[in-house]
């Protein structure tokens, strides 16, 4: 399947208090990567003030984070009749690892579970990693006015795909949970004292 992880890290869906986690994960983008994403040069102030209303009742976000560090996002804003409009980011790091297919599939199960057919993406003609995305899932592609519009078509809900949702996120809570508990582990072992030799 498309939106299975093959990188070490947790997907999972953003809480509305974690907008300054969005924001860091916006911050540490490269310049060509912000302008792909925000489709024109932007300030770490505008940056900052997206993200502090980005998780508002008509979006929702998975995250992708390695050591409890955001480092992907994907962003499904709810539209009118049927629609959304969706963005994926991914670090530098973690690109070209599956990283991006599994947010968009996950942001498509998700879509599809509250009736969204139709999603699209808009984006600059340069944001190659955005059309391929769409392609892979196929999105239907056309260029107009200086940029590309991808759009995808979500298939109805079933109740395979609302346990998919369902368990997807239990699994991603509880592996958050087991994750930080192993490095709480290996950080009290690193700080354990040495015994003196005599």
């Amino acid at each position: 399947m498309l939106d299975e992880l093959i990188a070490p890290g947790v997907i999972r869906k953003l809480f509305a208090w974690e907008n300054e986690l969005l924001a860091a994960h916006f911050l540490r983008l490269d310049p060509e990567s912000r302008r792909c994403r925000f489709a024109a040069g932007v300030s770490d102030e505008t940056i900052a003030a997206y993200a502090a209303t980005a998780l508002g009742a008509d979006a929702i976000v998975h995250g992708f984070f390695v050591d409890d560090v955001l480092r992907g996002a994907a962003e499904l804003r709810l539209l009118p009749e049927g629609e959304g409009e969706v963005a994926v980011t991914v670090e530098e790091d973690w690109r070209l690892s599956g990283v991006g297919s599994a947010l968009f599939g996950r942001l498509l199960l998700t879509a599809r579970n509250r009736g969204i057919g139709n999603l699209v993406m808009t984006c600059l003609p340069a944001n190659r990693g955005m059309q391929r995305l769409a392609a892979r899932f196929d999105g239907k592609i056309t260029f107009a006015s200086g940029d590309s519009m991808a759009a995808v078509t979500a298939p109805p809900a079933t109740p395979i795909s609302l346990w998919r949702e369902m368990w997807s996120d239990g699994s991603a809570v509880a592996a958050g949970l087991i994750d930080r508990q192993m490095r709480l582990v290996g950080a009290k072992r690193r700080r354990r004292p040495r015994p003196i030799e005599a």
